[in-house]
């Protein structure tokens, strides 16, 4: 019997792990002194690569023992592993700019460890309450990590306006579940499935709850689209990149777009794929939106945070844009630009996390002149990140653009895939601006780097290697969709 109990806790066993080492690592980090200090973040990165090898070797074992509660399939999995790997690199920009402006807190790593383990719970969760409950564990840590620069004013100010509107945010959420489980009795989400199929969704005025729903669904679309950055409900996100130390705006930036993205496709594809006549119409008026402002307001920032803050709002109106379409190919399509944008996106902050300009970090787009002339190295890495924001083949982001373009065509949305077209052609200027500036401008001569560029360099390699040979993360794609609506 004693067995039976311990198998049923294994599913679960990275999220224990993670728990675990982190109250390890912080008793431990009390008795050390300050000059050792250092080897809390080691035994962090410790458990980060620990819990990746034991996910990754036992991947089999966890997709065959998924319950109602907690989803462990191959697709979870999958972006666990990729949410390691991630903060890991992350991690290590951060830990290399903390040190040189003497900013190390290992209170930093531990806090975005717990953040982690929100996205875990997010990532697996099959009941809106885990959902929840995994959703605020994240903010919480975000909220701290966007304050920790107590110096600056704009760090204060940014987290207090992430702070009210994440609040507002979850109001909405909750309001949203609560009518969920008034209309379907349940918070699962195969009994909610269920439920909503058993509706006549034909005609509104032959059940009042498909009403509801459609309500109830407004409300948790709100608050997802807050919690991604989509517009109109993206007004904290320039603030909240500008005000936040760019180690912080990296973080931000990407792994907590990876679990919204996975709450959305699971949402749409699975829980409420019956109501898709509803949503596929929300979801194309958020991309829109999120596409135009995105690309049109980022080519009046002369910040370069702020800039790439309306670049993401521009990269999250494709993704959903791909969602919208609601079919097995444009979930495909929306998860290969999901883990692009990622990497895209941790190289370029991290690669800037490393630059600084009088000794400071870069802020403005013109504090990068003349880079060629100083480290071409750095330069071309920057004009490949910049080529494949844009699309350009052979590089990751063409690949990315393209397949959801494809998806577009293929579903009959002709419009869509022009208007989506037309706005990467709009949206190159912005890029084509830091490339001038980088190549073209004089050089101001007070650059410097404050480390070197190994990890750039080999994260520049892997998303070369990815844009020669897509196919590799396209078959992971098809894989992942695949193994996760087939389960």
């Amino acid at each position: 019997m004693e067995n039976i109990k311990m198998i049923n806790y294994l599913y679960i066993l990275p999220e224990i792990i993670v728990a675990s080492a982190l109250s390890f690592i912080i008793i431990i980090d009390l008795f050390l002194s300050k000059k050792s200090k250092n080897l809390s973040y080691y035994l962090i990165q410790l458990l980060l690569f620990s819990t990746t090898y034991i996910t990754y070797s036992n991947i089999d074992f966890l997709s065959s023992n998924s319950s109602n509660l907690y989803d462990t399939g191959f697709f979870s999995n999958f972006f666990k592993i990729f949410i390691f790997i991630s903060l890991s690199i992350i991690l290590q920009y951060t830990y290399q700019f903390l040190n040189k402006f003497d900013l190390y807190k290992t209170e930093y790593f531990v806090i975005s460890i717990f953040g982690t383990l929100g996205i875990m719970i997010m990532i697996s969760a099959n009941h809106l309450l885990l959902l929840y409950l995994g959703i605020e564990l994240l903010s919480l840590s975000l909220y701290s990590l966007i304050a920790f620069n107590k110096k600056s004013i704009y760090s204060s100010e940014a987290a207090v306006k992430y702070y009210i509107l994440g609040a507002m945010s979850s109001g909405f959420l909750l309001f949203g579940i609560s009518l969920i489980y008034g209309l379907t009795g349940s918070l699962f989400y195969h009994e909610i499935s269920q439920q909503i199929s058993l509706l006549n969704l034909s005609n509104i005025d032959d059940d009042i709850r498909v009403l509801g729903l459609i309500f109830s669904l407004t409300f948790i679309f709100i608050s997802l689209a807050f919690k991604f950055g989509a517009a109109p409900f993206h007004m904290w996100i320039p603030d909240v990149y500008h005000g936040s130390l760019i180690t912080t705006t990296l973080l931000l930036s990407s792994v907590p777009k990876i679990a919204v993205f996975i709450i959305l496709i699971k949402l749409l594809g699975f829980v409420f794929s019956s109501l898709e006549i509803f949503w596929s119409d929300i979801m194309k008026i958020l991309a829109i939106l999120s596409i135009i402002i995105g690309n049109i307001t980022a080519i009046a920032q002369t910040n370069i945070k702020r800039m790439l803050a309306y670049s993401t709002i521009a990269n999250i109106g494709f993704i959903l844009l791909a969602l919208s379409i609601g079919s097995n190919e444009s979930f495909i399509a929306a998860m290969f630009y999901t883990v692009t944008y990622v990497i895209t996106t941790i190289l370029a902050f991290g690669l800037l996390s490393q630059l600084l300009s009088d000794n400071k970090g870069i802020e403005e787009i013109k504090d990068i002149s003349g880079l060629a002339k100083y480290n071409p190295l750095a330069a071309f890495m920057l004009l490949v990140l910049m080529l494949s924001y844009i699309g350009i083949p052979p590089f990751l982001g063409f690949h990315a653009k393209l397949f959801v373009i494809q998806s577009l065509v293929q579903s009959n949305n002709i419009i869509l895939g022009i208007f989506a077209v037309i706005m990467t052609v709009i949206g190159s200027y912005y890029y084509l601006r830091v490339v001038k500036v980088i190549y073209f401008d004089k050089y101001n001569g007070s650059l410097s780097f404050s480390s070197n560029h190994m990890l750039s360099a080999v994260l520049i390699f892997v998303l070369i290697y990815l844009g020669l040979f897509p196919s590799h993360l396209g078959e992971i794609s098809v894989y992942s969709i695949t193994n996760l609506f087939n389960t």
